[in-house]
């Protein structure tokens, strides 16, 4: 006579199963929570790359003429001038035209009174003014470095003397903006003209 033993199939007991579902959703809370920062996170460096990249173009983009400054020869339009409100001179830099090609440019700080803000108005020579830059109130200047250190509110200075470089040899525009309140430009081209033979006293008269 075979004698079987009987097999009971056991399943999960209630008190088992709520166990197993409180570690899932605690699992599935830090996984979420963990998704979330990452999100969060990915956002903000793309904000930040973003807004770096917008600085630097605007840095750029006002930076870049004055960079590529020289000197001409007097009398022409593109001799060096400035005050704490405009500037003109020439350039190898241009926004427009042809890198390289010496062109005539202006800077100008234009109050517009009807928004209360300061605009930076760009001029190239063939082309239509651009604002190139803008803040709020009526804020900013231009300053000039020249060969002593001292910085100038026009450039040439009141007391310039015979030898004082045509182009100074850094810029700077301060302005009300507070993501950049200061330009400061070194100017990496020459700084003066050779002396053109029909400049001095044996130029010909015919």
């Amino acid at each position: 006579m075979k004698i079987y033993a009987l097999r009971e199939d056991r399943g999960f007991t209630l008190l088992e199963v709520i166990v197993v579902l409180m570690i899932s959703s605690l699992i599935t809370a830090i996984l979420f929570q963990g998704l979330s920062l990452i999100l969060d996170t990915r956002f903000r460096v793309i904000n930040a790359l973003t807004r770096i990249e917008s600085v630097g173009l605007q840095e750029s983009i006002v930076t870049t003429p004055l960079r590529g400054m020289l000197p001409d020869h007097k009398g022409e339009l593109g001799v060096f001038a400035g005050d704490e409100r405009r500037l003109k001179g020439l350039t190898l830099s241009p926004l427009y035209g042809t890198i390289g090609a010496p062109t005539a440019f202006a800077m100008t700080l234009d109050h517009n009174i009807t928004e209360d803000e300061t605009l930076l108005i760009y001029v190239e020579v063939g082309y239509d003014p651009v604002v190139i830059a803008r803040w709020p109130g009526d804020i900013g200047a231009f300053s000039y470095l020249g060969r002593k250190g001292d910085w100038e509110k026009r450039w040439p200075p009141f007391s310039a003397a015979p030898d004082t470089i045509q182009v100074p040899r850094t810029v700077r525009l301060d302005t009300g903006s507070e993501i950049r309140p200061t330009h400061v430009v070194r100017v990496m081209g020459p700084h003066n003209r050779l002396v053109r033979l029909q400049d001095t006293p044996f130029a010909s008269t015919e």
